[in-house]
C-alpha cells in the first residue's frame, strides 16, 4: 500500500534521539525522519502467530512477550522500529557498551537482512560469503550491539572501510537507539488503535521497550537502494538473568531461523520514502 510521504514524516518520534542533536553516534540521519502517527503500518508477532526457534520454549503469553515492528526507507537506508512488549527486561550477559557480544543470550533485537534476496537455506555456508549481502545484526536492552554473524563484524557505529568509530552516524553503516520510558510509554493508544492489532496486546502495566535500527544500502552489498530484500525478526528473551529462555520469530523455519534464509518474508521496497510493503514470508506451512 502506498500512502503520501510528506504527511507522514510530519510527525516525528519523540522516542527517536537524533545523532546530530546528541553529538554521538546512536542513529543514522535517515533514521530521524522515522515517524510515529496514524498512517504508519505496524506488522504484529504474539506467541500465537509468531515462530518459536526449536533451541528455546514459547513464551507463556503476550505479557511475556510480544512486538510490533515497522519499516521505513530513503535513498539512504533502511530505518527499522521495534517494540517490544515483555514483564522481565533483562541484559546481564553483554556490556552496555559492547559492539561484539552474546545478543542472543539477553533481551535483544534481532534484524536478518537478505540484501540479494538470494533465500539460500543457510546464508553462512561456504564460508559466509553471502553474509556480504547483510546477516544478522543484533541490538540488546541495554544498548549494547553486535554484528558478528552479518558480512561486517564488529560494525556498529563505523564505516565500511577503516572501521573506524565515527563521531557522527552520517556515514555509519549501520546504527540504533534502544529506549523505554515515558516516550515510549506515550506510543501504547496509538499502537492499540493500528489495525491488526490483537487483542491483549500490550496490556496494562506491560513493559515497553523500543529499538531502532537504521541501515546503509552498504550494510547489504548495495550501491542504492534495491528493489526488494529478504528480511526477518527474531527477539531473545532473558527472564531474570542468565541465558536466554524464549525466541520469537516474525516468520521462519523453528531450525536455526537465524540463517534458512529461504523462509525469509520480504521487504518490497517502493519509490517512496514510506511504507515499505511487508509481503507475506513465502514459506508455505510454516507457521505464521
Amino acid at each position: 500500500m502506498k500512502r503520501a510521504a510528506s504527511s507522514a514524516f510530519a510527525a516525528i518520534a519523540a522516542l527517536v534521539a537524533i545523532a546530530a542533536a546528541s553529538g554521538g553516534c546512536r542513529t543514522r540521519p535517515t533514521a530521524r525522519a522515522v515517524p510515529f502517527d496514524s498512517n504508519l503500518e505496524w506488522t504484529f508477532v504474539t506467541p500465537e502467530n509468531g515462530v518459536v526457534d526449536d533451541e528455546t520454549t514459547a513464551p507463556s503469553g503476550m505479557n511475556d512477550l510480544c512486538y510490533a515492528f515497522t519499516c521505513v526507507c530513503d535513498d539512504e537506508g533502511l530505518a527499522v522500529v521495534v517494540l517490544t512488549i515483555d514483564d522481565d527486561v533483562s541484559a546481564d550477559s553483554c556490556d552496555k557498551d559492547a559492539t561484539s557480544c552474546p545478543a542472543w543470550d539477553d533481551d535483544a533485537v534481532e534484524v536478518f537482512l537478505d540484501g540479494e534476496c538470494a533465500r539460500l537455506p543457510d546464508s553462512r555456508a561456504d564460508g559466509g560469503v553471502h553474509l556480504r549481502h547483510g546477516g544478522e545484526f543484533a541490538l540488546v536492552a541495554n544498548g549494547a550491539a553486535n554484528s558478528d554473524y552479518s558480512g561486517y563484524p564488529n560494525s556498529f557505529c563505523r564505516d565500511e572501510t577503516a572501521r573506524r568509530s565515527l563521531g557522527s552516524a552520517t556515514n555509519a553503516l549501520w546504527t540504533g537507539e534502544v529506549q523505554r520510558g515515558p516516550d515510549v510509554d506515550a506510543l501504547r493508544n496509538c499502537i492499540l488503535a493500528s489495525p491488526g492489532c490483537p487483542e491483549g496486546f500490550w496490556p496494562e502495566g506491560g513493559k515497553a521497550t523500543s529499538y531502532l535500527f537504521a541501515f546503509s544500502w552498504k550494510a547489504m552489498g548495495q550501491t542504492e537502494r534495491p528493489d526488494r530484500i529478504g528480511f526477518n525478526i527474531g527477539v531473545q528473551d532473558d527472564d531474570g538473568g542468565g541465558r536466554r529462555d524464549h525466541t520469537l520469530y516474525w516468520t521462519g523455519t523453528p531450525h536455526r531461523p537465524y540463517v534458512n534464509e529461504s523462509a525469509f518474508g520480504t521487504l518490497v521496497l517502493d519509490d517512496i520514502d514510506m511504507p515499505i510493503t511487508v509481503n507475506e514470508p513465502m514459506n508455505e506451512g510454516e507457521k505464521r
